[in-house]
């Protein structure tokens, strides 16, 4: 039975209302919620802030329970490290060289040989083991002065001409209250912002020459850059001028620091000296990784990396150091020989290094990191019939290596290292590459202007890794100064009983 006409219409009616009054419902609440929204959203907005703000500083104090350590900025030169190459934080593992696997755990007093290879069947035999050489007599060949008048240095005439403009020229970049910088004010500076590092550098060109804070043509100059150098160390003994750490310049300059501080007191015994200069060779000490050995942009703890190219320069300060009558306990020279022998191209073979022990040898840098590791292998007893020493010395004098000052090959950052380790060996290996290189860097240098007296950071461009396309004009000066100086600046290793 089908419903009447009139009940359908009550029915549909009775929808519609229900219909009505549902959306009136949710229209009067949406419409209560809009208002409260538009009434309080400036209270909202602050508590979200709040409590994001809350939640911010909860999670750094998670963060710092968990990292003690301060957090670091990477920086290079001037540059951000790329976080890749900077992975501090993780256990060294070499590849294809596993550290572990060289047998070297943490050295002890017993410890005293390692496998060297042998040069007819490439069997393992003793290498020998860390014994530093004898300092006694290392700035015999140091220039002395008497009021203005030197005694000593090259008798080469166009070598006395050339350094005397060379170091003139950096006498008059020198800033009023005694610092240099590698940013200016001069043509064709750099970008690197350390003036520790360019007021170390400037100053061991001017102590190379004899020069101290006592005695010498610049001794004012040398003495204001000294007391300027002493003013920026911190409690620690850190003589860097940046409070960043993390940046690449930091450890290359305190490194080039305490060289500066060893050696004045070294050549003048000034007690004055002492007390900053044992406190930024502490530092050093401090700095280095305890487990591994080997120096970085940074203090490093046991899971730090380290690299050759730092480690040579603090080997640098702690070798002057022994010169000064500061000592470092033996360990600390083990621990770097064990870093040192960790990044050996070759687990058997010490005749090439690289730059990193968990990173492959790059070509670009295997000259200078040869160079270096061979030098630092020297400072730390290897004797000059060494089978490693002789072929990576061999190396260095290879065709391909023959220094050049042509486009990006010119690389006075690795001839700095390879004359001073051709210079210990002495004889016709040192008197076949010398002359070449001094005459090149002389006929180089510039001879006319403002800049007269210096030289060109890229007139050539460098090798990359020379470092002149962002360290500058004053770098690239100081670094032909030193190595026109080598012969005057120390006296060959073996020249000291330690063959």
């Amino acid at each position: 039975m089908s419903a009447s006409p009139d009940t359908s219409e009550k029915k549909r009616t009775l929808r519609v209302r229900k219909s009505m009054v549902e959306l009136q419902r949710r229209f009067s609440w949406s419409h209560r919620l809009w208002q409260d929204l538009k009434a309080g959203w400036k209270g909202a907005l602050v508590s979200f802030a709040v409590h994001a703000l809350l939640f911010l500083v909860l999670g750094i104090v998670v963060f710092k329970i968990i990292h003690p350590d301060p957090m670091i900025l990477y920086m290079g030169w001037a540059t951000v490290v790329d976080d890749a190459e900077e992975e501090e934080d993780k256990e060294p593992v070499v590849q294809p060289i596993h550290i572990p696997s060289l047998g070297m755990s943490r050295p002890s007093e017993s410890q005293n040989t390692t496998p060297e290879p042998n040069p007819d069947n490439q069997q393992p035999v003793e290498r020998p083991g860390v014994n530093p050489v004898s300092v006694a007599n290392s700035l015999q060949n140091r220039p002395t002065w008497t009021g203005n008048t030197r005694e000593g240095g090259p008798k080469d005439e166009d070598l006395r001409k050339s350094l005397d403009a060379a170091l003139k020229w950096i006498v008059r970049q020198q800033q009023a209250d005694g610092h240099w910088s590698l940013t200016g004010p001069y043509p064709d500076a750099g970008t690197v912002e350390t003036d520790t590092g360019a007021t170390a550098l400037a100053l061991l060109c001017l102590l190379g020459d004899g020069n101290t804070h006592e005695n010498g043509m610049y001794s004012q100059q040398v003495n204001k850059g000294i007391q300027w150098l002493i003013a920026q160390q911190h409690p620690d003994g850190d003589l860097f001028d940046i409070l960043e750490q993390g940046r690449e310049a930091h450890f290359y300059s305190h490194a080039q620091a305490t060289i500066v501080l060893c050696e004045a007191l070294a050549l003048t015994h000034d007690p004055a000296l002492r007390p900053p200069a044992e406190k930024a060779v502490e530092f050093l000490v401090r700095a280095q990784n305890p487990k591994w050995g080997g120096w970085k942009y940074r203090p490093l703890s046991e899971t730090g990396i380290g690299d050759l190219s730092v480690t040579g320069w603090v080997l640098m300060a702690l070798h002057t150091a022994r010169m000064a009558d500061i000592e470092v306990d033996l360990e600390t020279y083990r621990l770097a020989d064990l870093f040192i022998t960790s990044v050996q191209e070759n687990e058997i073979d010490g005749s090439h290094y690289k730059y990193r022990p968990d990173l492959p040898a790059e070509e670009s840098q295997r000259l200078s990191m040869t160079a270096e590791g061979l030098l630092c292998r020297q400072w730390l007893g290897w004797p000059k019939d060494n089978f490693d020493l002789k072929r990576g010395v061999n190396f260095l004098q290879q065709e391909q290596n023959r220094p050049e000052w042509l486009a990006h090959r010119r690389n006075v950052y690795a001839w700095y290292y390879i004359a001073q380790t051709l210079h210990n060996l002495g004889g016709p290996l040192w008197e076949q590459w010398f002359p070449p290189v001094q005459q090149m860097i002389l006929s180089n240098q510039i001879s006319a202007g403002p800049t007269t007296g210096s030289w060109h950071p890229h007139r050539p461009e460098g090798a990359f890794h020379e470092r002149s396309h962002d360290a500058g004009r004053l770098y690239m000066t100081a670094m032909c100064v030193l190595i026109l100086e080598t012969p005057q600046r120390h006296a060959p290793v073996y020249d000291s009983g330690t063959e």
